[in-house]
């Protein structure tokens, strides 16, 4: 792609929509290397600083597709494979069935487990957030809860059947799971020393360090009104990481040339399709959309209290984006706007999914997101 029209998509859809957000970073990159970020707006409002491409936003659920890669790289290491049970990774806890069949990691990646969204019903998460001091509804919800949460869960179907049926629940058991596994301290470490050293990511953290914290984007509910971060302790495989364009964007291009990087063949093992839906598909973590020309989206957003994510890519377009906003509209249109712009490329009918029609997983915000009210 020629430089001068990636940084022109750029810079045309960050002017689009910036003014609807406090603060937005838009940037795009090729599978040769080309980047280009702008971003727009204050870290906070009303006067804040402009945000930068090295500027800390909550990603939400854009963790999922690290959860799914960390899965990934335990496979090719021979750890484990797609089709382990979860119980044998978390004997502590009664693991449920149904029809004689066990949840295993693949399940849980591809949202094919049976489990509901959330561990916590609707009605008592809209409490907890109400009380919580910063708006977040999860800071009293550790590991210890999750797994008591999920021993006590009926599952909706027979694991492996049906539809996809998008659950948080499911993803951050998965994340305890694969720390179990790799026999790590935490999901944060896992996360190190698994991806982020590897394609030299910086950024990408579950707690900021002093340094990091300076960069950090404030979360806003509505313009003029801040909220605290959340930390998302219980489900962090589902929603927990903080993150940079810079990084996102590194994220996105080991995505486009897998085979340029050290996870080559996890990378790889994400991207196929494994459950078709009517108008979705999902991989390990990515969401999947056909595009019209044959082509492919590959994509996840993500939201918390007071910060949107998108992150999506093109395949056979060479093509990735990413858009950050520290506020609660969603910057999906964002993400695909900028895609279909630089891919050449119109979206198909089954884009509608990710626009919050019947039937789909729901857009960032209060549904479907890593960390969702």
């Amino acid at each position: 792609m020629d430089r001068g029209a990636l940084d022109e998509a750029v810079e045309r859809i960050a002017a689009r929509h910036g003014t609807r957000h406090v603060g937005l970073v838009v940037g795009a990159v090729t599978s040769e290397g080309a980047r280009f970020v702008v971003p727009v707006g204050r870290v906070r409002a009303p006067d804040g600083p402009p945000p930068r491409a090295d500027s800390l936003f909550e990603i939400g659920s854009v963790t999922k597709v690290f959860t799914a890669l960390l899965l990934a790289v335990a496979v090719t290491r021979g750890e484990l494979s797609l089709d382990t049970p979860v119980a044998d990774l978390l004997p502590e806890v009664v693991v449920p069935t149904r029809d004689g069949v066990a949840i295993t990691v693949e399940h849980l990646a591809t949202h094919t487990a049976g489990l509901p969204n959330n561990p916590m019903p609707l009605a008592a998460a809209i409490r907890a957030q109400w009380k919580a001091r910063n708006g977040d509804p999860w800071e009293a919800f550790d590991r210890a809860a999750l797994l008591t949460a999920l021993a006590g869960t009926t599952l909706r179907r027979t694991p492996g059947t049906g539809r996809i049926a998008y659950s948080n629940l499911g993803a951050g058991v998965l994340g305890h799971a694969l720390v179990a596994a790799a026999a790590t301290r935490d999901f944060g470490e896992l996360v190190r020393s698994r991806i982020c050293d590897p394609l030299g990511m910086a950024d990408t953290v579950l707690l900021p360090d002093r340094e990091q914290s300076e960069r950090e984007a404030v979360g806003h509910r509505s313009r003029r009104r801040t909220t605290g971060h959340w930390r998302v302790a219980g489900l962090p495989g589902a929603g927990a990481l903080r993150s940079t364009a810079t990084d996102v964007l590194t994220f996105l291009q080991a995505q486009l040339r897998p085979e340029d990087t050290p996870l080559g063949p996890a990378i790889a093992l994400t991207h196929p399709e494994r459950r078709p839906g009517s108008r979705l598909g999902i991989g390990l973590g990515w969401l999947r959309v056909p595009m019209r020309g044959g082509r492919v989206l590959l994509w996840h957003n993500g939201g918390t209290g007071g910060f949107r994510a998108f992150a999506g890519f093109v395949p056979a377009a060479g093509v990735g984006v990413v858009a950050l906003a520290n506020d609660v509209r969603s910057v999906d249109r964002v993400g695909f706007d900028l895609l279909t712009a630089l891919s050449g490329q119109p979206m198909g009918d089954r884009t509608d999914e990710s626009r919050g029609r019947r039937g789909s997983p729901p857009a960032d915000g209060s549904r479907a997101d890593g960390a969702s009210r």
